[in-house]
């Protein structure tokens, strides 16, 4: 495409022109910004992810599809976190991170399961903290992301004592928001966030 340019008598391509790179870097900015919303504005829509709680939460067999990767006696109730997650997420990593770093006395009571995705290479499960590793399934065919709704990692579930699905978590949390959902399933404490 060429024009005129005005005064000159001089044809110009589009080529020719000079865009200033402020333009471009805030135009790529922008573009960038807005991919990276999407899933999280898809999520808040309603459109996906788990429902608002309070729900029951699924028998273990059901939710976990995979009955004989949990020991007799080792059936996960409630109080309990669930914490779905994913071997290549770095979130998810600082997740199980965080989640380990938590003292017996700021998970007192509370059962801690890890679900990894079907992604997630369980072979040789290293990148599980040693001290998650005895609670950690595989979600071998992505049946317990489709029970409990699961579009993004990591996703921790609180379930109270009751087997009551009381707060929700999309994301990293932090070891202050950890112990307060802690605290309000014991009874201890303000609803969850």
């Amino acid at each position: 495409m060429t024009a005129r340019v005005p005064g000159t008598g001089k044809m110009m391509g589009i080529s020719d022109q000079h865009i200033p790179r402020k333009v471009i870097a805030a135009t790529a900015a922008v573009g960038v910004a807005a991919i990276a919303m999407v899933p999280s504005i898809w999520v808040r829509a309603g459109r996906g992810g788990p429902a608002d709680p309070p729900w029951l939460f699924p028998t273990v067999a059901a939710a976990f599809g995979d009955a004989d990767a949990l020991a007799p006696g080792t059936t996960p109730l409630g109080p309990m976190a669930v914490v779905y997650v994913d071997r290549s997420c770095v979130h998810s990593k600082a997740e199980l991170e965080l989640w380990e770093s938590m003292s017996e006395s700021d998970t007192r009571g509370l059962k801690v399961w890890i679900v990894a995705s079907p992604r997630s290479d369980m072979a040789s499960a290293e990148w599980v903290p040693p001290s998650l590793r005895a609670r950690t399934v595989h979600d071998r065919d992505g049946s317990v992301a489709r029970t409990l709704g699961v579009k993004s990692v990591p996703t921790t579930f609180w379930v109270d004592a009751t087997d009551t699905v009381r707060t929700i978590r999309i994301g990293r949390s932090d070891s202050a928001l950890l112990v307060e959902n802690r605290m309000a399933l014991n009874g201890g404490g303000e609803e969850g966030r």
